[in-house]
């Protein structure tokens, strides 16, 4: 009897701990992983997670950080110049080796069309991605859709005109972004 009780005491000891450990720590720390990841890829990001960066102006710095924080590829997003002059932005990238150059290029279209859609008086912005430069109109973009942005605020608009049309002729979108570049 007093060997089943040690070991019942031996279980409770370790297992108990190691249950909690992986239910409260190991299990959320793998979610979060995955989350960021999913975030990262212009086919799975979650436009409604930056919604909230929605502002008619360009000037706040601060938001404009925290929106290409949050938009595809920004754990390679180096730093951001504003120009409020010419309401123009800069943005650079350093690109890892494992990130495809479709991947870079979905980012491309993705990045600046949420820009557009969510900063009112933004114009241009230009990624510098490794040596490559890409300089994206708001003109150019309203001209591929024949529309102006604002009905791309709608998270469902927006995953039905840009994010599942990723996947089709990208060349083509980036040449349309970047015309006369």
């Amino acid at each position: 009897m007093d060997k089943r009780r040690l070991m019942l005491i031996l279980v409770v000891l370790f297992v108990v701990p190691l249950f909690i450990w992986i239910q409260f720590f190991e299990v959320p720390n793998k979610v979060k992983i995955g989350e960021e990841k999913i975030q990262q890829d212009p086919l799975t990001h979650e436009f409604e997670k930056v919604t909230s960066y929605a502002d008619p102006y360009m000037g706040d710095a601060s938001n404009m950080v925290g929106l290409f924080s949050a938009l595809p590829l920004n754990n390679y997003r180096g730093p951001l110049e504003m120009n409020p002059e010419n309401f123009s932005l800069i943005v650079d990238y350093n690109l890892d080796a494992d990130v495809s150059t479709e991947t870079m290029k979905q980012a491309v279209i993705y990045n600046t069309t949420a820009a557009f859609t969510l900063i009112g008086n933004l114009q241009e912005i230009k990624l510098l991605i490794d040596d490559e430069s890409y300089t994206v109109t708001r003109e150019n973009v309203e001209k591929w859709f024949g529309t102006t942005l604002v009905d791309f605020k709608d998270p469902k608009i927006f995953k039905e005109k840009i994010q599942q049309k990723l996947t089709d002729d990208i060349d083509k979108w980036v040449s349309a972004y970047t015309e006369g570049e």
